[in-house]
């Protein structure tokens, strides 16, 4: 029996906008701090290169909210990262995880976003949140947002 944990989620989402301003959505802090909940993003975007995603706790420090290495990268095509919470967030951090992919494709009228969320490690407490609302998304809502204004 498949640990539903391990079950892809898989989301496609038309967006009226050109592939470069998704990828900006993606890739770069002022996109991330729209689509994120404010978390600004750093790497170097190199195969094997820690990604960090950052933003305020309570106090309004500056902390990872989520963090994770580099899975793909082919700009403005493919951005892909193993992503973990953060220390915050989850204790186990280090070792809760799943894959997060996101492939960008031009079409008429605009681009096509989409995304596959896999190799989540059992009991990632994400993954539930993740499984109840497939197949919207808020972080897609607020790429859609950002890049379609």
């Amino acid at each position: 029996m498949t640990d539903t944990h391990e079950r892809p989620l898989a989301y496609r989402l038309l967006i009226a906008a050109p592939p470069e301003r998704v990828w900006a959505a993606l890739t770069t802090s002022e996109g991330t701090r729209a689509t994120l909940y404010g978390c600004s993003i750093d790497s170097t975007f190199e195969l094997g290169a820690r990604v960090e995603f950052f933003g305020e706790d309570a106090e309004g420090r500056r902390v990872v909210q989520v963090y994770g290495e580099i899975t793909a990268y082919e700009p403005l095509q493919v951005f892909g990262y193993r992503q973990h919470p953060g220390p915050g967030h989850n204790e186990r951090h280090a070792e809760t995880h799943c894959r997060m992919t996101h492939t960008l494709t031009a079409v008429e009228g605009g681009t096509e976003l989409a995304l596959v969320v896999d190799q989540w490690t059992p009991g990632n407490p994400a993954y539930r949140h993740a499984a109840e609302s497939h197949p919207e998304s808020g972080y897609l809502d607020g790429i859609k947002k950002y890049a379609e204004s």
